[in-house]
C-alpha cells in the first residue's frame, strides 16, 4: 500500500488571528468588577435585572423590619409576598415601585398594605389595580347613516299614502 504524504503541520502560532495580550493583575480585574457592580444599582427600577431587584427587595424588607419592629416570621412573609409579586409582574413598573436610584433603595411600594391582625401578627397584601375594560367607539359615519335609514323607514311606515 502506498502511503499518502502528509504535510507538515504549521507552527501553532501562525494560525492564530488574534494575539494574546498580557492579562491584568487580579487587583485590576477586581476593580473592574466592583466598578460594574457599583453602577448596576444606579439604574432606574425598570432597568434593573431580576437578581438586582431581589437584592433591593431584601434591603427594603430589612428596612421595614427595623422601622416596624417585625418578627423574623413576619419579615420572611413580607419577602415571600414581594418575591411572588415580582414574579407575577406586579412590581415591574416604575409606577408601582418608588425607587431612588441615587440612594440605591426602594422608598415605597405602592399597593403594599400592612395591618396587624387581632392575633398580633402583621399581615401583608399587595392590592392589584383594576384594569379598565376597553370600550369600542362607534363609527360616527356608520352610526349616522344607520340612523338616517331608520328614520326614513319609520317615516314611510307612518305615512303609507306618500309612498304610493
Amino acid at each position: 500500500m502506498a502511503s499518502v504524504p502528509t504535510a507538515a503541520a504549521p507552527p501553532a502560532d501562525s494560525n492564530r488571528k488574534t494575539q494574546k495580550r498580557g492579562t491584568g493583575s487580579a487587583a485590576d480585574i477586581a476593580k473592574f468588577i466592583d466598578a460594574g457592580a457599583q453602577d448596576a444599582f444606579k439604574r432606574p427600577w425598570f432597568r434593573l435585572e431580576r437578581g438586582l431587584r431581589l437584592n433591593r427587595l431584601r434591603a427594603f424588607t430589612e428596612e421595614e423590619r427595623t422601622k416596624l419592629s417585625l418578627t423574623q416570621y413576619e419579615t420572611a412573609a413580607l419577602l415571600a409576598l414581594l418575591q411572588k409579586a415580582l414574579d407575577k409582574g406586579q412590581l415591574n413598573s416604575k409606577t408601582n415601585v418608588v425607587y431612588d436610584h441615587e440612594a440605591e433603595k426602594i422608598l415605597e411600594i405602592k399597593g403594599l398594605v400592612m395591618h396587624r391582625g387581632a392575633d398580633g401578627y402583621m399581615k401583608f397584601q399587595i392590592l392589584e389595580k383594576k384594569t379598565a375594560t376597553a370600550r369600542r367607539k362607534r363609527d360616527v359615519g356608520a352610526g349616522a347613516a344607520a340612523t338616517a335609514a331608520t328614520a326614513a323607514t319609520a317615516a314611510a311606515a307612518a305615512d303609507p299614502v306618500a309612498t304610493n
